[in-house]
């Protein structure tokens, strides 16, 4: 009689693992598309845009212009007063630098680049191999 009663209890405890797995297994179907399309626009998400770098760059260029005094423009370069040393701001090898003394790279990549003075603003006109020209402001003189 014990004999009996261990017998179906071992047949049913194998049944129910394989239930329970196979349960498991078809959840997991489902959630593995699922998923995939989370993590695929998380990862669309977290890219960074394209002119990312571009506004960093500009940023720290508007902090070097707040601060200068005594600007000439010439078209392709911009020469100002910094900390008592003129410094130059052109296009040279397709980075915009800040030249004299040393050199900072604001922006890189480029394939042309022009400044203009309008009224008291300052604009530098930009623009990459693969992409169309853009103005922006860099400060108040």
């Amino acid at each position: 009689m014990f004999r009996t009663i261990r017998r179906k209890h071992r047949g049913r405890s194998c049944g129910y693992i394989l239930e329970q797995l196979l349960i498991t297994l078809l959840i997991c179907a489902f959630l593995i598309p699922v998923a995939a399309i989370l993590l695929s626009t998380l990862a669309r998400m977290t890219a960074p845009p394209a002119d990312y770098q571009d506004e960093l760059g500009l940023v720290q260029l508007r902090h070097v212009i707040n601060v200068s005094r005594d600007f000439v423009c010439t078209g392709s370069e911009l020469s100002f007063v910094h900390h008592d040393a003129r410094q130059r701001l052109a296009l040279r090898n397709g980075n915009l630098d800040l030249l004299d003394p040393g050199t900072q790279i604001f922006l890189s990549n480029l394939s042309d680049a022009s400044f203009s003075i309008t009224g008291d603003l300052i604009y530098v006109t930009y623009a990459h191999p693969d992409r169309s020209p853009e103005t922006r402001c860099l400060g108040h003189i």
